[in-house]
Formats: C-alpha cells, sequence, structure tokens
C-alpha cells in the first residue's frame, strides 16, 4: 500500500475557499472604518469652506462704508424648492484690497439655467464700483461679470436682527449698517451659520 502525496483538488478549493472567508471578515471592519474616515474628511472639507467663505462676506461687510445714507441692502428671495436665495449688497472699501475702486460687493446665489448652461451653479460676488446698494438691480447682473467664491452653494439666507423678539429677522433691509447680520449658507447636506455683530 502507498501513501498518500499530495492534496486533492477539493481540499485545495476548501482551504482557498476559508482562506479567503477569513480574511473577508477580518478585513470587513478595515473598509467600514476606512470609509467613515473618508465621509468625515469630506463633511469636514466642505464645512470648512462653507465657513472661509463667511468669513470673507464678514470681511466685506466690516469695511462697510458707514457714511452712505444706504450702506446695505438685504432681498429676500427663495428658490423653487424652497432654499433661500437671497441677495446681500454691502458699499464695502474691500474691493480696494484687490486695486479696485470701492463700491458695492453684491453676493448672491446663481444656477445655471437654458441661457447660462455652462455656469457653475454656486454662490457669486460682483463687484460695482462707485455704486449705492440701493441703485443696484440685482436681478440684471450678468454671472460673466461675477467672480464664483464657493461652488455649489444652493442655500444663501441673510436676516437682520430686530430687538424686539430673539426669533424676529427681518428679510428684507434697505439703510444704514445694522448692529448684526444673521447669514445662513447651505451645500447639499451640510450647513454653517454666523451672526456677524457689528460696533
Amino acid at each position: 500500500m502507498t501513501g498518500r502525496h499530495g492534496f486533492t483538488l477539493i481540499e485545495i478549493l476548501v482551504a482557498v475557499m476559508l482562506t479567503g472567508l477569513l480574511a473577508g471578515l477580518a478585513l470587513a471592519p478595515v473598509v467600514v472604518t476606512v470609509r467613515r474616515v473618508v465621509d468625515t474628511q469630506e463633511e469636514y472639507a466642505d464645512f470648512s469652506a462653507l465657513s472661509m467663505t463667511l468669513d470673507f462676506i464678514a470681511r466685506d461687510i466690516s469695511q462697510a462704508m458707514r457714511l452712505s445714507p444706504n450702506v446695505l441692502t438685504v432681498a429676500d428671495h427663495e428658490a423653487l424648492g424652497g432654499n433661500a436665495e437671497d441677495v446681500l449688497m454691502v458699499m464695502s472699501s474691500s474691493p480696494a484690497m484687490q486695486n479696485l475702486t470701492a463700491g458695492t460687493v453684491v453676493y448672491k446665489v446663481t444656477e445655471g439655467g437654458m441661457l447660462h448652461s455652462d455656469l457653475i451653479p454656486g454662490l457669486y460676488r460682483w463687484i460695482m464700483p462707485n455704486a449705492d446698494p440701493s441703485t443696484v438691480d440685482h436681478e440684471k447682473l450678468s454671472p460673466e461679470d461675477a467672480q464664483l467664491v464657493l461652488p455649489g452653494v444652493d442655500e444663501f439666507r441673510v436676516e437682520i436682527p430686530t430687538n424686539e423678539r430673539e426669533d424676529d429677522n427681518r428679510k428684507e433691509y434697505i439703510g444704514s449698517l445694522p448692529a448684526g447680520i444673521f447669514i445662513r449658507l447651505g451645500r447639499g447636506d451640510n450647513h454653517a451659520q454666523t451672526v456677524i455683530t457689528l460696533p
């Protein structure tokens, strides 16, 4: 009687299958953990971009030309889906940092459409030299004349808090610089908001 000198094909296949099963079970938690880390990094990057944009807007507002009778204009607008797409216009000296004439800075969410199919939807910024915010017609602003501040923004809410009640905010405003401004930005499922207090 001769002894066995090797493994049968079935034994090899069973061993490979068991090894693959054990490797899959061992690697499953690693795959889930890596996916969570990637999701967290993407969420943090998105929130960071929204926060930096709020800081950018706050800088324009903080350099408002306070001697003008109409320093700030807020136009209330709502998109078809229900998201706020307000318009903020502030007479500011901040364009001088870009070697431009001081004037009205306009922030507005602009979406693509039939007329602008190649336009990247998002929050845009216009600079209108020597213009008073109350004279700027934001409906006629062309996206080609603007600077894209943050792509993908689908919510831009601007409100002026009143002193009457904590939850009472003005959605339309024209006049001098108020004591504070509430701004909320949204991009997909991520949102960031701030209250800019002014001296």
